[in-house]
């Protein structure tokens, strides 16, 4: 593991959203910046010492196809017991967060579910880390539906049924 980072909190949140008008499945990973340097030299077998530099002139060129490799290895989602194969889309990094974006191929679903999804990330680094995935979908009289749910190493997956009324 590489030095520590700069803050005692690890902590990730990933938004997912079906979008009914281009029948995709959207997704947005927030991360601390130095988290993800160290998670994206570990996946690349780099030493502690190489500069990775997110967001900066100097940012290492195989930064994105790292972080692309990454994130497939730790995030995944079903739909109907489907996988749904998510598309590398891009990164904004914004001092000490990064934001991830990914998106799937168009899909015949009305993203109604059975949903299932998993979210590894930053296990390997830290213990405790947590990974927040929060899914906004619709039920089957396309209702907006949501649900969140906080996963660690103990429980790092779930799945959720959009038709089902919330738990109150």
């Amino acid at each position: 593991m590489s030095a520590a980072p700069n803050h005692d909190f690890h902590f990730s949140r990933t938004d997912v959203h079906w979008n009914q008008e281009t029948l995709t499945l959207q997704a947005t990973a927030r991360v601390f910046t130095d988290d993800l340097e160290v998670a994206i030299r570990h996946h690349a077998g780099l030493d502690d010492t190489h500069p990775i530099w997110l967001g900066d002139d100097h940012e290492w060129t195989s930064a994105d196809q790292t972080i692309a490799a990454w994130l497939e290895q730790h995030i995944t989602f079903h739909v109907d017991d489907t996988p749904v194969e998510m598309a590398w889309v891009g990164k904004e990094i914004e001092l000490d967060v990064s934001y991830l974006y990914l998106e799937s191929d168009p899909m015949l679903l009305k993203g109604q579910g059975p949903w299932g999804a998993k979210n590894t990330m930053l296990f390997e680094q830290f213990d405790d880390q947590v990974n927040e995935v929060h899914l906004h979908a619709f039920d089957s009289l396309g209702k907006a539906q949501e649900k969140r749910e906080m996963l660690t190493r103990d429980m790092p997956s779930f799945s959720w049924d959009a038709n089902h009324e919330p738990d109150e």
